[in-house]
């Protein structure tokens, strides 16, 4: 019999404390998810944003330049980002650029620029430069935007990113004969192939930009893996993307080589969607299962077969 005067203790059992933690496991197993959906969801609205902010670049860019931005106006020059830093609030780093002389001739320290709205947050972290360029170029800023060179339909695949033969994008590489050289500098400043009036399929029915794929095995790396520098003309699968037949939407983040850089589609690191910002600066985004014939139809300016984007 114990004594009034003796201490009484209470606590858990050791049966008690693995139930107590065997719940709160079970209580963090199922808040986790719901977070990363949130942390995702947040990272998506950013992605848009930056899209939206583009597509209103691309409005102003020609209504000032009467033109849409080339992809790059000749080969190894400067590209379509540096074009629309004017209207994005980054007009001090063109002015330390020299948009008439090609990407090897620039100061390597600038190229190492970060545009800020380049960057999906669902794939990159930020400051990230390329980790080689080709032929010894310099290192410089990476990106995850492509501009719509259109579709294969209409020239054989190892011409899309050429400057002389039709195309059916939007953002493609400059005529040569628009874009002379003097003493291998432009001549005429940067010249584009088309207006907002050569897009006959209508300005909210034709993809301008949108979100590139990139094995994540191989982030920053140029070539095949078309993951270089934004600004280098020398890499077009690094700005310029294809869609259409045999051009589908990526499926998955990660691919065997050659990769998406030897095949330029468009692909994202959101899950089942890429997001596209469109002619009239609407964005959209697109099921990863979307299929051919639809893509084709919004990546051509003018095959005059109109598709809603939703």
């Amino acid at each position: 019999m114990r004594s009034k005067y003796q201490e009484v203790r209470s606590g858990f059992t050791l049966v008690e404390l693995l139930v107590v933690i065997a719940i709160i496991g079970i209580l963090i197993g199922m808040l986790l998810p719901a977070v990363q959906m949130v942390r995702e969801s947040a990272r998506r609205v950013s992605c848009v944003n930056n899209l939206k902010q583009l597509g209103l670049a691309i409005q102003n860019y020609e209504g000032v330049q009467e033109q849409i931005p080339p992809a790059r106006a000749r080969d190894r020059f400067l590209t379509w980002p540096i074009y629309l830093t004017p209207y994005l609030e980054m007009q001090n780093f063109q002015d330390r650029l020299d948009l008439d002389r090609p990407y090897v001739e620039q100061d390597p320290e600038i190229l190492q620029t970060i545009m800020p709205m380049m960057l999906c947050p669902s794939r990159r972290a930020g400051n990230e430069v390329s980790l080689r360029e080709a032929d010894g170029e310099p290192v410089g800023a990476v990106g995850d935007y492509a501009g719509n060179a259109g579709t294969s339909q209409y020239f054989p695949y190892d011409d899309w990113a050429n400057f002389d033969v039709p195309v059916d994008g939007v953002i493609n590489s400059g005529y040569e004969r628009f874009n002379p050289l003097v003493g291998g500098k432009l001549a005429n400043g940067a010249k584009s192939r088309y207006k907002f009036r050569d897009v006959s399929d209508g300005l909210s029915n034709t993809i301008f930009l949108g979100e590139k794929a990139v094995n994540e095995d191989y982030l920053q790396q140029p070539g095949g893996w078309g993951d270089g520098c934004i600004y280098n003309g020398n890499e077009p699968g690094t700005f310029m993307r294809l869609g259409g037949y045999g051009f589908l939407l990526a499926s998955t983040r990660n691919f065997g080589a050659p990769g998406p850089g030897a095949i330029p589609i468009f692909g994202s690191s959101h899950p089942q969607i890429v997001n596209f910002v469109f002619g009239d600066g609407h964005v959209s985004n697109l099921s990863i299962s979307t299929d051919e014939e639809t893509l084709r139809r919004l990546c051509s300016r003018h095959d005059g077969l109109v598709v809603e984007s939703n």
